[in-house]
Formats: C-alpha cells, sequence, structure tokens
C-alpha cells in the first residue's frame, strides 16, 4: 500500500490443544494509510502443516472515499505460471460481468492479459472464486483458498506498469507473477460502450470491511482439489485455539 506506515507488529505463540502436536504462531500487522484516512490489519496465523489463515480488516475514520480499497496484492516467483481455479470462467469475470459458467479452469498467467486493447489495463478477473492456484512446470506451488469466496487477479505486469504503458508493446518484461487475491472488485461500468461509470451496486461502500483466506504450499504429488476441500478440518483447528475472528470464517464453519 503506497504510503502507508506501520503503527504495530504484534507476534505469538499459541500452544496446541490437548491430543494435538503442532501449535500456531500469529503475527498482526497494523497499519495507517494517511493518504485516505484509514487503518489495516492484516493478521497471519502460520500453522505447522503450512497453512497460513489471514484475516484482513479495513476500517475508515471517514465514509466519504470514492472507493475504499477491499483486497490484497502479493509478487510472487515467475516461475509460477499455471494458473487454475474453481469458479466462473474461462472467460474474465467481474461483479457486473458475469456471464460465465461455474466450473473447474485451467489455463497460464500469460493468458490472462488481453493484449489488444489499445491502451493496456488489468484484465483476466475472477470474482466468486473458491481456490486459485498457481504451479511452476515442476508442479509446485501456492494455493490460495476463499473463505468463502474471492476475487482474484494474476498478470505477469505490475498495476504501475500497467497505468504507465500507453500501448501493450511498451510493457517491460517483468520476470515476476502479481496476484490479487481480493474481497471484492469495484465493477467496471460502461454501459454507454465505455466511460459510463458503474452502477451503484457494483460499488465497493465505503465502510469497515473484513475478509479472510488460506494459504498453502503443495508439490507434484498432491491433489489441489483436495487440499482446497481441507479447510474445514483446519478452520475446525482454528476454533479450537480461538483464532476465528471474522464473520467470514465462522461462516465456513457451519
Amino acid at each position: 500500500m503506497r504510503g502507508a506506515r506501520v503503527e504495530s507488529v504484534q507476534v505469538e505463540r499459541r500452544a496446541s490443544p490437548a491430543g494435538s502436536r503442532a501449535g500456531a504462531a500469529t503475527i498482526r500487522v497494523g497499519l495507517t494509510l494517511p493518504k485516505v484516512s484509514a487503518h489495516w490489519e492484516t493478521c497471519y496465523t502460520v500453522f505447522g502443516s503450512g497453512d497460513i489463515l489471514v484475516d484482513v480488516k479495513f476500517a475508515p475514520e471517514k465514509q466519504d472515499l470514492p472507493n475504499s480499497p477491499a483486497g490484497m496484492q502479493m509478487t510472487l516467483l515467475s516461475a509460477l505460471t499455471g494458473l487454475a481455479w474453481l469458479g466462473p470462467g474461462p472467460q474474465e469475470t467481474y461483479c457486473d460481468r458475469k456471464d460465465a459458467r461455474f466450473g473447474c479452469y485451467r489455463g497460464t498467467v500469460r493468458q490472462q492479459f488481453f493484449e489488444d486493447y489499445v491502451e493496456p489495463g488489468e484484465s483476466g478477473n475472477k470474482v466468486e472464486v473458491r481456490w486459485v492456484a498457481l504451479t511452476s512446470k515442476k508442479g509446485v506451488g501456492l494455493l490460495a483458498v476463499g473463505l468463502p469466496l474471492l476475487s482474484v487477479n494474476a498478470l505477469h505486469h505490475t498495476t504501475d506498469d500497467l497505468q504507465a504503458a500507453e500501448h501493450p508493446f511498451q510493457l517491460p518484461r517483468r520476470e515476476i507473477t502479481v496476484l490479487n487475491l481480493d474481497f471484492k472488485q469495484q465493477g467496471v461500468g460502461g454501459d454507454d460502450s465505455w466511460g459510463a461509470w458503474p452502477h451503484e451496486q457494483f460499488l465497493i461502500p465505503c465502510r469497515e470491511q473484513a475478509y479472510s483466506f488460506r494459504l498453502r504450499p503443495f508439490n507434484c504429488r498432491e491433489d489441489i482439489a483436495k487440499l482446497a476441500r481441507s479447510r474445514l478440518a483446519l478452520l475446525r483447528r482454528a476454533q479450537a485455539w480461538g483464532l476465528t475472528e471474522t464473520p467470514s470464517l465462522g461462516a465456513c464453519m457451519d
């Protein structure tokens, strides 16, 4: 987050309940966003299994922000070129562009970028995703599971690259994969062919937001779909440790 300042960092080790061998560590990072007068907190709960529960909270001090942030971005190795997801597809979807069938889809990160725009822009988004996996040619990768859903985007270009270039051929070729794991993304609008603002129901209201997801590395011998379905066991473990902080976690437990 550009301009963000770290307010606090807290680390806590949690002992495992009786009958369990593995404990967990919780890292809580609090940020202040002075440009928009808001606070952002990310809580990472790391389990011995390699699973990481990520709880995100956004709290604005004012209610007149034009578009409140509702997501996280991470930069990964460019070797993670394969993309698989469970959700609408195979084409891109947005909250006001959801004409796609639900299923399990596979492709490459390179295929998610649409090169035929006169001016380059973000493309390839996927809404209402249950899980998404980025994979290398060797079959190792990173799994992200929504608790319960995510808006997902993976490209080989940074946000700054897309905003700075006037034409697609001017985009630098980065040796990275940029992954967005969002709670929600604003609609694209364009009812008049292009330029019209999204309808009100497809905007992100400026209010407190909270969402959660789970991260898990995997190897070539593991079944990605099976790993994604194992979230309930992990959440029950988190509940036993008193780690379920956001409403979305509780909803997945029911």
